[in-house]
């Protein structure tokens, strides 16, 4: 059975991007727009082994929000935080998340996933 990934992105073609790379991985993906959409989803009977955020985005709950609420809600999903212009403390990500820069190389997204993946 395909590993389920959730990513959240809402630049439609940052969001189509990222879609296709996981998909290229070998992964099952899901497109959220925003954080609202996002819980949804982890809200329902499928369940996801990963979900991919961008930080900033439109609505109640951003990028941090989200993986926050994923920490608390759902400890054993592994979170990557993707921003472009978001820098974070030193610290602050717990053990089964990751942080990357925007732009990433396809090999920087393959080796976090992998990284995580092992880890749940």
């Amino acid at each position: 059975m395909p590993i389920r990934v959730l990513v959240v992105e809402d630049d439609e073609i940052l969001r189509w991007l990222m879609s296709e790379a996981v998909t290229h991985l070998g992964y099952l993906v899901t497109e959220c727009a925003n954080a609202g959409d996002a819980l949804r989803e982890l809200g329902t009977a499928h369940p996801f082994e990963l979900v991919i955020t961008d930080v900033q985005m439109p609505g109640a709950v951003d990028g941090l929000g989200l993986a926050k609420e994923i920490w608390t809600t759902h400890p054993r999903i592994p979170v990557i935080i993707v921003s472009g212009n978001t820098l974070l403390p030193p610290g602050f990500l717990p053990e089964n998340a990751r942080f990357i820069t925007k732009p990433c190389t396809l090999d920087v997204l393959h080796r976090s996933i992998e990284e995580l993946l092992e880890k749940s």
